[in-house]
């Protein structure tokens, strides 16, 4: 099947003039500064569902309210330049959710709509972002897990408004994001938050054991269970071990928005408790902005196959307490990027379907989308769906950007589960028939569109 691509390029108009060279001159600025300032805004806005809407996982209401559900919107400008990083508190950013709010943001800022990206937490404990039209799936409108133990929840009028306020909210934080906008530096750091995580698909030993003692069952479920221990029949799987902190300061140095970056489902509160929550990474978020001062967002990373170590609201509380603290310690010792030209680039390629996908869908291939957003030695590119951590550290590695964040659960489903070439023969449920509808292909075909788009931006940027 052959590589479907479609280059939407948008790249800031870099003029020097007589004028702002004088300028730059006389305040022993170097040339160009004036165009390269970054300017920064960020704002939050509740998204918390009518708990009279139903669980995804039960099929029953939800009841309860544990903690707040938040649409959180940054606008970064550089001149006539804006892009907007939207997050939302919910399992997923499906294709028509993310046109919808797209068109909306769009419209109210004045930018052109490939210049949102938007970014779901996969918080289990909220719902899938609403599907709006069936103009984006083929035949295929609702994720089979989000109608698997209930009927679509469209003409629900709880629901229903809840579909609106999703759109509305997301414009008003971006709005108040893009009035709240002031000069800012742009520091990054990393910690290794490798005792959090765990891959949840540990690799068989193919040959050699006899026996093992090691339970069928042996999960988070058993109370023997300990995430650090395998039996000699398996090996562990791979975990991208890394927290990046991207963190944006006025002229005196204080926070204005702190961006964190992993890879790890967030699952500690599903499923032992049905009520709404944000999981942990609301709560570190929560932390952060107590402690840190600013604002914070979280971007969700290659998390098909990563699961947090333990679970439970207890464990949601030790994580995000322990996350924040190697927030801070990396703010404290960050290093500072030099200012560059902020651009956005996108691509489009048709993933091809199994047989499975193709009946369910009617399509041959899933159109998807990958993008990149950068400013200078930094670029943040986009995956559909729920791609396996391979995949971002397959990126991470080919990427002519020193500074490189891999985002899954980004501007659409994909095909889904999706893994590297290889993948599907491990079997387990992230290769299932139904929750990874692409070709064995499929994860290749994605990593390679993303590192051609990188290289394509990263050699236009050095033209600048």
């Amino acid at each position: 099947m052959a590589l479907l691509k479609i280059h939407i390029l948008s790249l800031p108009l870099l003029l020097v003039i007589g004028l702002p060279v004088m300028l730059c001159a006389q305040n022993n600025e170097p040339a160009g500064a004036t165009e390269l300032q970054l300017k920064v805004g960020i704002a939050k806005a509740d998204i918390t569902p009518d708990t009279n809407i139903k669980n995804w996982v039960t099929g029953e209401k939800y009841g309860k309210v544990r903690d707040a559900l938040y649409v959180r919107a940054l606008v970064m400008s550089q001149g006539s330049e804006k892009v907007v990083l939207l997050q939302w508190d919910l399992v997923d950013a499906g294709e028509s959710s993310v046109y919808r709010v797209r068109t909306a943001i769009a419209e109210a800022l004045g930018i052109a709509a490939n210049h949102i990206l938007v970014n779901a937490s996969h918080n289990h404990s909220a719902p899938w972002a609403p599907v709006y039209d069936d103009q984006h799936r083929g035949k295929e409108r609702d994720t089979w897990w989000a109608v698997r133990y209930m009927p679509p929840q469209n003409d629900d009028p709880s629901f229903k408004r809840w579909m609106d306020r999703l759109i509305d909210q997301s414009v008003e934080a971006a709005l108040r994001a893009a009035q709240q906008l002031q000069p800012a530096s742009l520091w990054i750091g990393r910690a290794d938050v490798s005792a959090y995580l765990r891959n949840r698909r540990p690799r068989p030993v193919t040959h050699g054991i006899r026996e093992s003692d090691l339970p069928d069952n042996f999960n988070y479920r058993h109370e023997d269970w300990n995430p650090n221990i395998l039996s000699g029949d398996k090996t562990f799987g791979p975990v991208d071990r890394a927290m990046t902190l991207i963190s944006f300061r006025d002229s005196s140095g204080q926070s204005i928005a702190n961006i964190f970056h992993m890879a790890c489902h967030a699952v500690s509160i599903y499923p032992f408790m049905e009520s709404i929550s944000a999981d942990w990474p609301g709560e570190t978020m929560r932390r952060m902005n107590n402690q840190m001062g600013g604002e914070s967002l979280f971007l969700q990373g290659t998390a098909g196959d990563i699961n947090p170590w333990r679970r439970g609201t207890d464990a949601v509380n030790k994580m995000a307490e322990g996350l924040t603290d190697y927030a801070q310690t990396v703010y404290d010792y960050s290093a500072e990027l030099k200012p560059g030209p902020l651009k956005t680039h996108q691509t489009h390629v048709g993933l091809p379907l199994t047989d499975y996908g193709r009946e369910r869908t009617g399509l041959a291939v899933m159109p998807s989308e990958i993008q990149v957003v950068a400013y200078g030695s930094l670029a943040i590119v986009t995956l559909p769906g729920e791609p396996m951590t391979e995949l971002g550290v397959a990126i991470k590695r080919q990427s002519p950007y020193p500074q490189t964040l891999v985002l899954g659960y980004s501007n659409g489903n994909g095909v889904h589960y999706v893994g590297m070439p290889g993948e599907k023969a491990r079997g387990g449920y992230e290769t299932g028939r139904k929750t990874n509808i692409g070709t064995d292909r499929a994860g290749q075909i994605m990593v390679d569109a993303a590192v051609d788009l990188l290289v394509q931006s990263y050699n236009e940027n050095r033209k600048l």
